[in-house]
Order: structure tokens, then C-alpha cells, then sequence
């Protein structure tokens, strides 16, 4: 079963760490094989967000869940880029298929 997290704002300390939790808390007692994270509502991302989602990862990574982006603007692309994370995370634009 795949997992579709869709932030409602921009990442800061308080919403970061309260997705990371529940994150951990459903892959710990879940079957998700796959996670999604749609990044469509992000405007631009700053060093939490940035930090959240290596997180995400790190955490999907830790129970064998592969963690995808999706719907990435070009200020989010660009900020990956330039950290060099674009190297660890896959990047789906449009889920036309299942994943």
C-alpha cells in the first residue's frame, strides 16, 4: 500500500516535527512499501523543509518504504540542487501510474 503525504503549508519547526512523528508512527505499524510526498502547495522551502524531508527519508528508509517527491516547482527543484539532495530523493512530476 503506497502513502500520500500532502503538506498544507510550509515546513516549519513545529509542523516538521509533528510529520516526522506520525510518519514514523504509520510505517511502524503499517504494510506502506511506498510514500509520496506532493509537494504541489509549496511555494519555496527553507532549511526545515529542507531538513523534514531528508527526515522523511532517513525514516522511510529505516522500515524499507520508498519515499518519492511529487509536483516539485522550480524554487524547490532548484533549492534541492544546490544542497545536493537531489541526488537521494526520486521525483515523480505527475503520478500516472501507480508507483
Amino acid at each position: 500500500m503506497a502513502l500520500l503525504i500532502r503538506p498544507s503549508s510550509d515546513f516549519n519547526k513545529k509542523n516538521s516535527s509533528l510529520l516526522q512523528k506520525k510518519l514514523q508512527k504509520i510505517l511502524a505499524t503499517g504494510s506502506e512499501h511506498c510514500c509520496v510526498v506532493d509537494l504541489a502547495t509549496l511555494n519555496y522551502i527553507n532549511n526545515y523543509g529542507l531538513m523534514t524531508l531528508f527526515a522523511l527519508h532517513r525514516i522511510a528508509s529505516k522500515n524499507d518504504c520508498n519515499l518519492y517527491l511529487m509536483n516539485l516547482n522550480d524554487s524547490v527543484k532548484y533549492c534541492l540542487e544546490l544542497t545536493g539532495l537531489d541526488g537521494i530523493f526520486e521525483v515523480k512530476q505527475k503520478a500516472e501510474k501507480p508507483i
